[in-house]
């Protein structure tokens, strides 16, 4: 079938079978290509024997290649663009699925198929993800729960997920010794604990730790009780 914006494979077409032909075929990555026909719909097809056919520009489609082109054709080729991307990192469920709508690949059917695809092969696990983010950050940039809850968001992760890696990940003690430990790097060159402050402050809020946390750091340092502290006016 022919694809509008919306549907499977292609956009700008109106959606009604029938005649059409090849406008351009241009590459993508390695043997992924985007067929774009004479009606305006465009494909992402997988270069193989079962689609040269499709790669000429000028070749006829008729209602069955426009089928194949929007359903069978694809899913393999939205399944091969979903492996290029996953070779590279982990992925969420909503970031291939976005992937797929650029490439024009939308149709429910086709895309629900390709990422159950990928569940059942193990290649999609948000859980997974998550936690790996968690286990990342905390060894090279560590920042506190909203951070973690901001980036877990962009990226599509469920609310339930992200609030239960939160919690194995970053108890409140957890967050207050990474916490501390940033302020006290933060603290070396300060001139005086008014300085201190705004300096940790700042910085721990843009790292996304809890208010409480922040708070109760910049408290001690204007006390000068903060341990560890080397700012002695």
């Amino acid at each position: 079938m022919a694809n509008d914006s919306k549907s499977a494979g292609g956009h700008g077409a109106n959606g009604v079978p029938g005649a059409d032909s090849v406008e351009s075929v241009r590459r993508r990555w390695g043997k992924l290509y985007t067929v774009t026909t004479a009606r305006g719909s465009s494909f992402l097809v997988l270069k193989d024997p079962s689609t040269a056919q499709f790669l000429k520009t000028g070749a006829e489609l008729d209602g069955e290649a426009l089928e194949t082109l929007g359903g069978p054709a694809a899913r393999t080729a939205g399944l091969a663009l979903a492996y290029r991307l996953l070779a590279g990192r982990d992925r969420t469920e909503h970031e291939i699925r976005a992937a797929l709508g650029t490439e024009g690949i939308r149709t429910p059917e086709v895309v629900a198929d390709i990422v159950e695809t990928l569940r059942r092969q193990g290649y999609l696990d948000d859980r997974r993800l998550a936690a790996g983010f968690m286990r990342f950050a905390a060894r090279h940039r560590p920042g506190g729960p909203h951070l973690a809850r901001r980036k877990l968001r962009k990226a599509g992760v469920s609310e339930e997920i992200i609030e239960e890696e939160i919690r194995e990940a970053l108890p409140p003690e957890r967050e207050r010794e990474l916490a501390e430990a940033l302020a006290r790097k933060k603290l070396r060159g300060a001139k005086s604990r008014e300085q201190a402050v705004r300096r940790v402050h700042g910085f721990l809020a843009r790292r996304g730790f809890s208010e409480n946390i922040v708070s109760a750091i910049c408290s001690k340092i204007l006390k000068g009780t903060f341990p560890g502290e080397e700012n002695d006016e």
